[in-house]
Formats: structure tokens, C-alpha cells, sequence
């Protein structure tokens, strides 16, 4: 029998991935970037390995190099239909779901099966507002994979199921929903909480998503203590003056960034809609570019800031990579919107690098917000959001963090109440463009009427009208959000 034995590597190839694998050793950024340039350049025969490569490259932000090895990869499989939906998720992950869409589309309907094929194309639509589009997908998803929760949450996002003769399908699926993983059967219970609630079914809505959250709570535990260091990391080590100071440092223009902030559920969607409505902004989104200029830092606190500078950092050199970092992902050209979860868990870090950004930060009734995150399905999960004395921990926890960074920003920090923002749109709107700079148009003031594709959860609601569906909420589920009630004590 013949050696299937794969044959032995070139020398040059050898050596650059013994040069990678010592650059990612001691994390260096630009040596690692290096070595798989040149190892693309070389026409390395690396195989499947090279799939490996672009998530690495994903991971560490750097997506012109991830889409080049997921090319490599690509050629390497001879254009196979699955290295091809590999580059449709990573297209997806880059936020590029109009080039997804369209690669998507090319592919056989089978790949990598006919359900996710459906689901993949149906979510790419519902971003970009194509709601009739999404929901043939959808349906198409469930055909093939009954009770399957990612496609009801999906559905019921994009379309009132209440009103909908689909809502009978989704109840009737019930028992298939159950047989499925333990995630997705908590994204059935999501769509059908929502559904109940739509219908007024108070009761009914709130047992769902706690059945929901019970399910998620058992599969991803929340450490109060963890949280709680976390934020005081936070504050820690920026005395009065010390941003500033900082600030002095830079000395690249940092004002393509507008950092949006705030609990999830708060409104910073609709402050990124608003703001991306502005011909000279671009886009926005959630980047996670701020944990990643952390990394290079080694934390976040204003400690961990001059022992980088000590060991030879400079601040020019953080800014210049979240600003790399940032046209990795948006492109180089436009001001972006930057809201990313947890940024109030780095905004010392961003305010010390990118003293020209402009910072804001959402607020919306406790309460409200509370119930909102407890009923909503966080793709990339928030532990906290699973128990309502948990969400309360975290709320007041982030209202630490406002109270102190109110104190150390002043004016630079500019905060906006929700029911105010929905209540005075154009008042707001025009403190938003003030605060950050930008000149008045008429983009802004009507906002629903911007087409671009929105993939929060709050992407339905964009589309709309500024309007005050999103106050007093939680009022019909006041006694189920008694735990909630008794653990916060707002500051």
C-alpha cells in the first residue's frame, strides 16, 4: 500500500511558520502579520492549515490577511463549495453581509445544507430591511429543520407574529423546538415569548424567556466578583489630569471614531442609526477593536497604561492601531460609529489614545432596560442579562462606572437620556451632531428612511419612525421583575 503521508514542506515554508510561530509567542503584532504575508507571498503549500491562518487573522482583527488566507484556502480545496461558505462566515463576521449574500447565493443549496443555506440568506436579508425576502428564507429554513430556534427568532424579529398567521405555526412547533439543543431551544423560547407578549399574554411572555434564561443560565455561568473587578480594573489609576495628560501624547488625528456607549438595550442603536444617517459618516457597529488595544496594552486601567509606556509603548502607537484596526474592518475612508458592548469597560483606554473621538453614552429607565435585556437573545451572550437580581449586580456596576467617568470627562462625555431622545428627537439630534462635530443635514432628523444594513437586535425598530414604543415597558411585568426591584439601588 502507497504512503498517503503528505509530502515534507519547503524550507522557506518551514522557516517563516517557525518565524509566526515565534512572533505569536511573544504577541507581536507586526512580526506575526509578517510571516503570513510572506508565507501568502510564497505561495506556501499549506492546505487546509490555511483556514486555520484566516481565523487567527480574524481573531486578531487584521481582515485583509484574514480574507487572503481564506482565499489560500479556498484555491487550495480547488474552489470546493464548503471553503467557499467558510469565506461566507467570514464575511459575515467582517459585517460585509451584502458580499455574503451574493457569494451565498452562488453556492449549491445544499451548502453546507439546506436549512442553514435558508437561514443564512434570510438573516442577510432582514439586515438590510428586505423583510418579505427574509421570511421566505425562513420559512424555507423551517421546512427543512422544524422547530428550529435560530430561524423563529429571526422570524419573529423581523415580522409581528402576533398578527400573523405564522404565530400559529410557531406554537405548533413547540414539542420539535424541545428536541433541539439546549441554545436554540432557548432562541424558540425567545421568538416565543415575544409572540406572547405581543399578544398581551404577560404571564404567558414572561414564563418563556425564563425558561429561556434558565436554559442559557445552565450553559454560561455569570461570576458577580468577576464583574465587579472587572469595572473597578476600569476606573482604576486615571486621577484627575492623567487623560489629559495622555491626550498630550497623540499626536495622530483621532476623530473617525464616535464612541456610543451604554447598557445594551438603551438606545445606542438608535444613536448609531441616527449618527450613520450623516452623509460624512460611513457606518457603525460593534468592532470589539477597543479589547483588542487592550491586549496590546495588557488591561485596561490607567496602570496598565504606563507600564506599556514604560516597557516602550507609546500613545501614538495605540491610536494608530485602533485606528488600523478600524480600517481593517470599516474600510479607510468616512467617520464610523464605534458601539460595541462593554466600551464603558475600556473608555478610559479610548479616551487616554483618541483624545479627538467623541463619547456618548445612553441611559434609559432601569426598569425598562432591565426587562428588555432579560427578554432578548444576545448572540454572543451576556451572563448577566439571564437572572434579573444578576442584570440588577450589572446595572449598578455600570452606573459606577458613568458617576466616575461623568467626574473625569466633564463635557467630553455627553449623556443621553433615552425618553428625552425619543421624546426631543431634533433637540437631540442636533446636540449629537454638535457634540461630535458634525454639520446639520436632513439625514439625521429622519433616520428610518436610511438605507443600510442593521444587525442588532434593534434593527427592526431603526426602520421605523422615532417614536416611544420603547417606554414603560416593563410596566405590565412589574411583579415578575420584583428580584430586579429589591436588588437595584440606582445612585
Amino acid at each position: 500500500m502507497q504512503s498517503t503521508a503528505s509530502p515534507p514542506l519547503p524550507a522557506a515554508t518551514t522557516a517563516l511558520l517557525a518565524d509566526l510561530k515565534a512572533a505569536l509567542a511573544v504577541h507581536d503584532r507586526a512580526a506575526t502579520n509578517r510571516a503570513v504575508a510572506a508565507l501568502l507571498d510564497t505561495r506556501a503549500p499549506l492546505g487546509p492549515q490555511w483556514q486555520k491562518l484566516s481565523l487567527l487573522m480574524q481573531v486578531s482583527g487584521e481582515w485583509t490577511l484574514a480574507r487572503r488566507t481564506m482565499d489560500a484556502f479556498i484555491a487550495a480545496s480547488g474552489g470546493h463549495p464548503q471553503a467557499l461558505c467558510a469565506k461566507v462566515a467570514l464575511l459575515e463576521a467582517n459585517g460585509r453581509r451584502v458580499e455574503a449574500e451574493a457569494l451565498m447565493k452562488t453556492l449549491p443549496e445544499d451548502v453546507p445544507d439546506r436549512g442553514g443555506h435558508a437561514l443564512l440568506l434570510g438573516n442577510t436579508a432582514m439586515a438590510q430591511g428586505h423583510t418579505d425576502a427574509g421570511r421566505a428564507y425562513f420559512l424555507t429554513a423551517l421546512d427543512f429543520r422544524p422547530g428550529w430556534g435560530a430561524a423563529w427568532l429571526s422570524l419573529g424579529a423581523g415580522i409581528k407574529l402576533a398578527s400573523d398567521p405564522l404565530g400559529d405555526r410557531l406554537v405548533a412547533e413547540g414539542a420539535a423546538a424541545a428536541r433541539h439543543p439546549p441554545d436554540d431551544y432557548a432562541r424558540y423560547l425567545f421568538a416565543l415569548g415575544k409572540y406572547r407578549a405581543d399578544r398581551g399574554e404577560h404571564d404567558a411572555a414572561f414564563a418563556a424567556f425564563s425558561q429561556a434564561t434558565a436554559l442559557l443560565r445552565s450553559q454560561r455561568a455569570y461570576g458577580t466578583a468577576g464583574d465587579a473587578a472587572n469595572a473597578r480594573d476600569a476606573m482604576t489609576g486615571y486621577p484627575a489630569g492623567f487623560i489629559e495628560r495622555l491626550n498630550g501624547q497623540v499626536g495622530v488625528d483621532t476623530s473617525r471614531p464616535i464612541f456610543v456607549t451604554g447598557l445594551p438595550r438603551s438606545g445606542t442603536t438608535l444613536v448609531e442609526h441616527i449618527l450613520a444617517s450623516h452623509s460624512t459618516v460611513a457606518d457603525g457597529g460593534e468592532f470589539n477593536i477597543s479589547q483588542l488595544v487592550a491586549m496590546a496594552v495588557g488591561g485596561v486601567s490607567g496602570d496598565h497604561i504606563e507600564r506599556y509606556l514604560a516597557g516602550g509603548g507609546t500613545m501614538d502607537r495605540l491610536a494608530e492601531l485602533y485606528l488600523h484596526l478600524l480600517d481593517e474592518r470599516m474600510g479607510p475612508t468616512g467617520r464610523i460609529v464605534d458601539k460595541t458592548t462593554d466600551v464603558s469597560r475600556y473608555l478610559g483606554l479610548i479616551a487616554s489614545a483618541l483624545p479627538d473621538a467623541p463619547l456618548i453614552w445612553m441611559r434609559r429607565d432601569p426598569l425598562d432596560c432591565a426587562w428588555s435585556c432579560f427578554r432578548t437573545f444576545f448572540i454572543h451572550g451576556l451572563g448577566w442579562s439571564y437572572d434579573l437580581a444578576d442584570i440588577a449586580h450589572h446595572f449598578m456596576l455600570e452606573d459606577g462606572l458613568l458617576a466616575f467617568w461623568k467626574e473625569r470627562l466633564g463635557d467630553r462625555l455627553l449623556v443621553v437620556p433615552y425618553a428625552e431622545l425619543v421624546e426631543e428627537p431634533e433637540t437631540w439630534t442636533r446636540r449629537l451632531l454638535a457634540h461630535c462635530g458634525l454639520a446639520e443635514e436632513a439625514g439625521p432628523f429622519t433616520p428610518h428612511l436610511t438605507e443600510r444594513v442593521v444587525a442588532t437586535a434593534s434593527s427592526a425598530q431603526v426602520r421605523k419612525p422615532i417614536n416611544r414604543d420603547g417606554m414603560n415597558v416593563a410596566a405590565p411585568y412589574r411583579s415578575h421583575m420584583q428580584p430586579f426591584i429589591d436588588a437595584y439601588r440606582p445612585q
